[in-house]
């Protein structure tokens, strides 16, 4: 794992890329605070330079000559260069080796999520490894990953936009009612971690958590064979609430 200069200010990252993350908001911090201080220093600097002194005539101005202009001009090129345009420049080079670049593994976990106000529904496929089925396995505010495998999610709301959030993951991804969204992540070390929805869904959006478990493959693997036992116990053919699932989305 990548560790930053600060990052004992923030929870611990557990996952595989969450230093990505990391270094957008390391570099976008740093740079905010070297245009503070610049521009402090040409406060403080101004107020002194121009304060008012006997004999000496104040000098009024709007700013808008042209010289006025062409330094305003210069000066927001300038931070546009050195700080959108390089965050645009990393952001982009991480879009492309990793936000759409799903996992295809045969070994990566998938997971449909549909959050709703105010909790997380939680699926996995069945033994058929097909979702929205009778053997499928459903979760509330529970999820459960194998450490150092990939997991993919495919997100929809239920109701209102949510936004899947696990910060010890770096991770944050919207979930929208009428279409999947997607996203991936993968641990590298077990524990239990907070999902949180990042997106003011309603008055009860303080109470939308949930719980990240991330297991060593042998618990998972006896989570899961437990977990679709119960399933085939627990399926009501009658209840047409249990298939709120839908056909996978790669």
């Amino acid at each position: 794992m990548h560790q930053w200069p600060f990052s004992w200010l923030t929870t611990v990252d557990v996952s595989r890329d969450g230093y990505r993350a990391e270094a957008l908001f390391w570099y976008t911090t740093l740079m905010c605070v070297i245009a503070f201080a610049l521009v402090t220093f040409a406060l403080v600097y101004s107020s002194w330079k121009y304060r008012a002194r006997p004999g000496v005539k104040a000098l009024y101005t709007h700013g808008t000559d042209r010289k006025s202009f062409a330094v305003t001009g210069i000066l927001a090129a300038l931070v546009f260069v050195t700080i959108d345009m390089n965050l645009v420049r990393v952001s982009q080079a991480d879009v492309k080796e990793y936000t759409y670049n799903w996992p295809v593994s045969p070994d990566t976990v998938k997971i449909e999520v549909m959050p709703q106000q105010w909790a997380w529904n939680i699926r996995y496929a069945g033994p058929d490894g097909i979702f929205n089925t009778a053997d499928d396995v459903v979760t509330l505010n529970e999820m459960r990953v194998p450490v150092g495998r990939p997991v993919m999610l495919n997100l929809k709301a239920k109701d209102v936009i949510h936004s899947f959030y696990i910060p010890n993951f770096r991770l944050k991804h919207d979930a929208n009612p009428g279409y999947v969204t997607r996203t991936w992540f993968q641990a590298v070390q077990p524990g239990n971690f907070e999902i949180a929805c990042s997106q003011m869904c309603g008055w009860a959006h303080y109470q939308m958590k949930g719980d990240l478990i991330v297991q060593p493959e042998a618990d998972f693997k006896r989570w899961m064979t437990e977990a679709e036992g119960d399933a085939k116990r627990r399926f009501d053919p009658a209840d047409k609430e249990q298939l709120w699932g839908w056909e996978w989305v790669q």
